[in-house]
């Protein structure tokens, strides 16, 4: 009991506070926990505000697309717009009139109808815009809709690439042109990965005019700090300089990790009663963030690194593999794993020691854990699953195979 009477709370106001702030497991939802990306968000902008023009958003999985997509409708009202928004995700089920309908759904169309009697009134009758939608629509019928909405739309399509219908693919670049052609005030915004882009224009090389396309790559370390940061002041939080950059070294551009290590630690320092975020937190937490990773990452690991030889190197080559520098597209060199291995067990190692290994990781019976690309002695890598990339050096770092120095 406090000394005014008051009733001192079972559970910590902060740690129900942190769990709302930092949501590894769910996107963004509120811009005011949104950190970074100003640079992607004006590209998407100014396609917005172009009549004919559209978008796709594209890039790994997990680097926070449909964050950005969430937040996308409240920071161009913020700027002025006067949307209409329809924001809807894919499923492999999923054909053109399922598509289109879950989009039309989304928009509610308002009519005025006189009230009987010799009075002027009206009352407003309020209705879905997919009831005006034929049951197998094409390209046209969905923009006659649109035109008549009569306010500017924004149309969010989240998760792109779970479409397996080429039928569905061809019509929305038909859907995409007619509007464009039209000059009709609707924009599409397609978040998907790579593949789809290829995919899409491949159908209607014409729309390449008309279709913005923003690559949204790994979070910068400067990004994700303002995650931690932003997330911690709203708790009224905040964490020791000197280790600031921890948390973005292991997220690897990845903003799911920062999420995830931000909420487990601050839980640590709120349960020690303290404001402020030290080492011992973070690296307390690093067990607790391996257990709450998704059960596909941790049988992927798994996977990669068993062995019944007890003096089998998978693991190490596979830790040195995520510390190993890379290239725009998050490919590495057989080059690149050789220094981060030499420092990980403690002694020179050439190349023909773990050659094979990487190649294992090419392999069915390990994942395939890496994807290789080029000619031999010229081979480059990266990870088939990205995320997978970060699990492991928190692996490394609970199984004491590397020290922060090698992490930093």
């Amino acid at each position: 009991m406090k000394e005014n009477g008051e009733k001192t709370p079972l559970v910590d106001p902060r740690l129900v506070r942190l769990g709302s702030v930092f949501t590894p497991a769910a996107p963004i939802q509120n811009e005011d926990l949104f950190s970074g990306r100003s640079d992607l968000l004006v590209r998407i902008a100014h396609a917005v505000s172009q009549r004919g023009m559209h978008c796709i958003l594209f890039g790994e999985r997990g680097v926070g697309k449909t964050s950005l997509a969430n937040i996308l409708p409240s920071t161009l009202a913020s700027s002025g717009a006067e949307l209409v928004v329809a924001a809807i995700n894919c499923d492999t089920s999923d054909d053109y009139s399922s598509l289109m309908h879950k989009l039309m759904q989304e928009i509610i169309a308002v009519t005025e109808m006189p009230n009987i009697g010799f009075g002027r009134d009206f009352t407003e009758i309020q209705s879905p815009l997919s009831q005006s939608l034929p049951e197998s629509p094409r390209p046209n019928d969905v923009r006659r809709l649109l035109q008549a909405v009569g306010a500017n739309v924004l149309l969010i399509i989240d998760e792109f690439d779970r479409i397996v219908d080429q039928d569905l693919l061809r019509l929305i670049s038909d859907t995409i042109k007619t509007l464009s052609d039209r000059a009709v005030p609707a924009t599409f915004v397609l978040v998907g990965v790579a593949s789809n882009v290829d995919g899409l224009l491949r159908e209607h090389r014409s729309i390449e005019r008309c279709l913005t396309q923003v690559r949204m790559p790994r979070m910068t370390a400067d990004e994700l700090t303002g995650i931690i940061d932003n997330g911690l002041e709203q708790v009224g939080m905040a964490m020791e300089d000197t280790v600031r950059w921890y948390i973005p070294a292991v997220a690897q551009g990845y903003p799911h990790y920062a999420h995830l290590l931000a909420l487990e630690s601050a839980w640590r320092a709120v349960k020690d009663n303290r404001n402020e975020v030290n080492l011992n937190d973070i690296e307390s937490s690093i067990g607790d963030a391996i257990s709450h990773t998704e059960h596909s990452i941790q049988d992927g690991y798994l996977k990669a690194v068993y062995s019944a030889n007890r003096t089998a190197l998978y693991e190490p080559v596979l830790l040195a593999c995520a510390l190993a520098d890379t290239d725009n597209l998050n490919f590495f060199s057989t080059q690149a794993v050789q220094g981060p291995l030499s420092r990980i067990l403690g002694s020179n190692r050439e190349i023909p020691a773990f050659a094979r290994h990487l190649d294992a990781f090419c392999k069915e019976e390990r994942g395939p854990t890496l994807v290789k690309e080029g000619q031999t002695r010229r081979y480059r890598y990266r990870f088939a699953v990205p995320l997978l990339r970060p699990y492991v050096l928190l692996q490394g770092i609970a199984k004491g195979l590397i020290s922060a120095d090698i992490l930093r």
